[in-house]
């Protein structure tokens, strides 16, 4: 009896003490289709059967999610969340609200906030999702020139904190009648049997180079039918951008030239001595 009403006295304590809440220190940014983790945690753990966690949109008042009753309510989420914001179960009778909201989209921009409940107080705290990063593709602002029979690079890079390697990315010659698939990479790897047969085997990626976000190309052998733009696709689950690319008028090969000689004989008019003067021009063999 003793020991229950040292139990139920130590509780009383307990409650009346005061909790803190803690929250973001500054705004979000989050990628598009990607995660992000809005935070909410108190400095000790409360009773969960008096405890309630309610997480709201502040522009809408549409509830992200709600622990009630001892357990999580996701029933009551706003359609727009339902099955993309978790709570971390295991953490919540550590006194950890934070949420995890995935697959984001730009409709998730704006404040969000926690308020935990107990009987004798509650408390709030505000997080805001400033920014939501969108893929940035970029290439090289000159065109590039070249002798046929030469290699070229044309520039690529892609910049996101998401892994580029679930990217797919595409080179497509644009200025044809039809588009036409110079390389792609696809589902990790590069692959070659999609190639139009005009780039089969001239067309690459830098294989090592690709975990870097750089999806440059190198086209071997330039030819004629080269000359003109091609555009660098790259596709996420929810967003995609791009970026062009062109080979300039190509310069002619220095294969296949000759130098013919002329040698053109020339009478001094003091001495009538001979002079023979050679000059030189180039011409196809």
């Amino acid at each position: 009896m003793h020991h229950l009403h040292y139990a139920t006295l130590k509780m009383l304590f307990i409650l009346k003490i005061r909790f803190l809440l803690h929250g973001s220190a500054g705004p979000l940014t989050a990628q598009l289709g990607g995660a992000v983790l809005l935070p909410c945690f108190v400095d000790r753990p409360l009773p969960l059967e008096e405890l309630e966690v309610d997480w709201r949109r502040t522009d809408s008042d549409t509830i992200v999610h709600l622990f009630q009753g001892g357990q999580s309510r996701p029933e009551s989420q706003g359609d727009a969340y339902r099955d993309r914001a978790h709570f971390f179960s295991q953490e919540i009778p550590k006194g950890n609200f934070s949420l995890l909201l995935d697959g984001v989209r730009t409709a998730d921009a704006g404040v969000y906030e926690c308020v935990v409940y107990t009987e004798q107080e509650h408390h709030e705290t505000r997080v805001e999702i400033q920014e939501l990063e969108r893929l940035v593709v970029t290439g090289a602002d000159e065109p590039v020139y070249a002798h046929a029979g030469e290699d070229v690079t044309l520039s690529c890079s892609v910049d996101t904190h998401g892994n580029v390697t679930e990217l797919q990315v595409k080179w497509i010659k644009t200025d044809d009648d039809s588009d036409i698939l110079v390389l792609l990479y696809d589902e990790r790897e590069s692959r070659p049997q999609s190639q139009h047969d005009r780039y089969s085997g001239r067309a690459e990626f830098f294989t090592e180079e690709i975990p870097k976000g750089n999806f440059s190309m190198k086209l071997r052998k330039v030819r004629t039918e080269d000359i003109g733009e091609f555009r660098c696709e790259v596709h996420s689950n929810n967003d995609s951008a791009s970026t062009t690319a062109r080979i300039a008028a190509l310069g002619e090969s220095l294969e296949g030239l000759v130098l013919t000689c002329i040698s053109i004989f020339l009478l001094s008019p003091r001495n009538g001595s001979m002079h023979v003067v050679t000059s030189g021009f180039k011409t196809g063999i």
